[in-house]
């Protein structure tokens, strides 16, 4: 094999690596059951921070419970035809937000914090996608997703701060994390088998972008004051 048809192999999108029918179907209720549960959490503590913990459980567990409902009576089914899955990395977000509660010890609320550049290239990346759909660029990044090669690069663009890190642990917090999200992607394809979709989804993009608004009118408050 020569280098130009080994490249052209590294770069490929041709023969995607696609989940099955059967661990997509099983992804989709169980990854919409954790976004749902943990909403409905973040809910409770928001506007109804008091009562007992036993039944502020009651709504996540009813709504995980809900969104595993086969069939049309279930929300999973239908924000599955409205969003499809959630990215790899909001399902796993989720998780830990929700399994918190249970381990303090072991995850304490700093595991999810991250440097403000993971946000950067979340905000950057959705918003290169967004453009994508409307053929901007010379090639198809959407496409781009279903390369190994460009599998690798993120790879090694997502270790690089936990090397660099040294004593700043929310750096290595967040590239763990994202490196173990990769693992999953390479190891069961999901959520469709594309890169970008195991990494992003609208979303979580909103809720990147509004994090940053919310950050600047801290900052531009703070200035007045």
């Amino acid at each position: 094999m020569d280098w130009t048809t080994f490249t052209h192999s590294l770069l490929s999108a041709q023969v995607p690596a696609l989940p099955s029918p059967g661990v997509l179907r099983l992804y989709l209720a169980l990854s919409w059951a954790l976004v749902l549960a943990a909403l409905g959490l973040w809910l409770l503590r928001r506007w109804a921070p008091l009562g007992k913990p036993g039944w502020r459980w009651a709504v996540p567990a009813g709504l995980a419970l809900w969104a595993v409902w086969p069939g049309p009576l279930s929300p999973a089914y239908w924000l599955g035809l409205a969003f499809q899955a959630p990215s790899l990395l909001s399902t796993v977000l989720c998780g830990l937000f929700l399994l918190r509660p249970f381990r303090p010890a072991v995850l304490p609320a700093e595991c999810c914090e991250a440097p403000w550049y993971f946000g950067v290239a979340g905000v950057v990346l959705g918003w290169l996608l967004l453009l994508d759909t409307f053929a901007v660029w010379p090639v198809s990044l959407y496409a781009l997703g279903f390369s190994p090669a460009v599998l690798a690069v993120v790879a090694l663009v997502v270790c690089l701060p936990w090397l660099l890190a040294g004593p700043r642990q929310p750096a290595r917090n967040a590239s763990l994390l994202l490196s173990a999200v990769l693992l999953l992607q390479v190891l069961l394809r999901l959520s469709t088998g594309n890169l970008w979709d195991a990494l992003l989804d609208p979303v979580l993009w909103v809720v990147l972008q509004v994090g940053w608004l919310q950050r600047g009118l801290r900052r531009f408050r703070g200035g007045q004051s």
